[in-house]
């Protein structure tokens, strides 16, 4: 399928790769960082097809390997076409649960807006298996890819297991969705753990590459804007501090309908004088 992956160089030697799936702002996106004796590409898209490997190949020949940031589909979908691939296990359920060949083509259904030809050109070319083998990422735990280091940083929220990859001697890092789709922190979900758990990670990450590293994630090509984490360390702030009195409820997501229950509240809040939402479970702050 022609134009389905964009390539921009962010950063010396490293790469945003987007599926090109949707016209709405959100991107759904990877980052490949090169050094001196291999490759790291962070995430694997949904897994349309084979392609992705001929995309990085253009950029580098170096062995490569896959760090996952969660387990979610459009993470996660092109896993099976890297030797090596880490995942914090304690997202082992999520990526099971959401790595089925079915479940990856209604999702790139939804996500698509209900692209005909790309749910068909998927059907036809999309790998099949139905999970992958892993290595197990840990916090703290580095990648030496020549004259770049990656480091391992837990972050649980979006999911529990969801970590970030960040290269401290540039203050650069590659977050998945623990930070936000665009500019929207999805943490409302009954299997997401505490707002608490998930500001704690932002300070950690914070003390780790500084507040005006440049962070990207899984949905938007860009870096986030400076000091990204004081802004949604600060929106967490202000939830707390008012336990989600007046935060409006979240009632539909592209995904579908959602509603609260004995285990979620979802709830939307945004962050004081800034376009940054925090979508959140009010029963577990």
């Amino acid at each position: 399928m022609e134009n389905l992956y964009t390539m921009t160089q962010v950063a010396t030697r490293v790469y945003n790769i987007s599926e090109n799936i949707t016209e709405r702002p959100i991107k759904f996106s990877q980052q490949l960082v090169v050094g001196t004796k291999r490759a790291a590409m962070i995430d694997a898209g949904f897994g349309i097809d084979r392609d992705l490997l001929t995309e990085i190949r253009k950029i580098t020949n170096l062995p490569l390997i896959c760090l996952l940031t969660h387990g979610d589909p459009d993470h996660t979908g092109g896993a099976e076409l890297f030797d090596r691939v880490y995942l914090n296990p304690a997202d082992d359920a999520v990526m099971k649960a959401g790595f089925d060949p079915r479940f990856r083509l209604h999702a790139i259904d939804v996500a698509s807006g209900h692209n005909a030809q790309l749910v068909a050109h998927m059907q036809a070319d999309e790998p099949q298996d139905s999970s992958f083998d892993y290595l197990p990422v840990a916090d703290g735990d580095t990648f030496d890819l020549g004259n770049t280091t990656l480091t391992a940083v837990a972050m649980p929220g979006h999911s529990a297991g969801s970590m970030a990859y960040v290269d401290v001697a540039r203050r650069l890092g590659f977050t998945g969705d623990s930070l936000a789709t665009l500019t929207m922190s999805e943490l409302y979900d009954a299997r997401c753990p505490s707002l608490t758990t998930w500001q704690t990670s932002l300070v950690k990450l914070k003390q780790l590459v500084g507040d005006n590293a440049k962070l990207f994630s899984g949905h938007r090509v860009d870096a986030f804007p400076e000091h990204v984490l004081s802004t949604l360390i600060q929106g967490v702030a202000e939830i707390k501090a008012t336990a989600g009195r007046g935060d409006l409820p979240i009632t539909q997501m592209p995904t579908g309908p959602v509603t609260d229950s004995a285990t979620m509240q979802p709830r939307s809040h945004r962050i004081a004088d800034t376009p940054f939402v925090v979508m959140y479970n009010a029963h577990n702050l």
